[in-house]
């Protein structure tokens, strides 16, 4: 509760999380290049290579990510708001629509600690619109980009 972040740090911290979330749209393209390259490709075999190890890999950093950004937010808030007293909601407690966290923090932090999962499902969705050539990811886009919104007002407002 005592440590605060500045600017700078809180920033610095948001690009690492952006930089970490790209790690899930990296393997799938890494899985796309193979298959571009060459010949034999076992299909089969390279779509279960990259689910593994984008589960083995991706998915912990976007977690990790996830909590260094949920931890910088609450500090920076400390910083930002000045006010000793922060409302800092239990693991699985809160409101309504952020009560599945299993993490605590308050409502900032826990909308921002999802930037990671966002950036990273949201280019790993749009990979998969450009290779399927349809528009059945558009309601994912639709939803990944409003929450990219909002994230992006919270830390603008974050670094004011």
């Amino acid at each position: 509760m005592a440590i605060t972040l500045g600017r700078n740090a809180f920033l610095r911290e948001v690009l690492l999380a952006a930089l970490l979330s790209l790690s899930l749209p990296m393997v799938s393209l890494a899985g796309v290049y193979f298959y571009l390259q060459g010949g034999d490709v076992n299909l089969i075999g390279l779509f279960v290579s990259v689910i593994t190890i984008s589960a083995l890999t991706a998915i912990p950093l976007i977690f990790y990510a996830s909590l260094r950004l949920n931890a910088a937010t609450l500090a920076r808030e400390r910083a930002y708001s000045g006010a000793p007293e922060q409302l800092i909601h239990k693991p699985l407690e809160g409101p309504l629509l952020l009560r599945r966290s299993m993490v605590a923090g308050s409502v900032k932090s826990r909308i921002l600690a999802m930037l990671p999962g966002c950036i990273g499902f949201g280019l790993e969705f749009a990979l998969m619109y450009y290779l399927t050539s349809g528009s059945g990811f558009f309601f994912l886009h639709a939803l990944t980009g409003a929450m990219l919104i909002i994230q992006a007002s919270i830390a603008a407002n974050l670094l004011r």
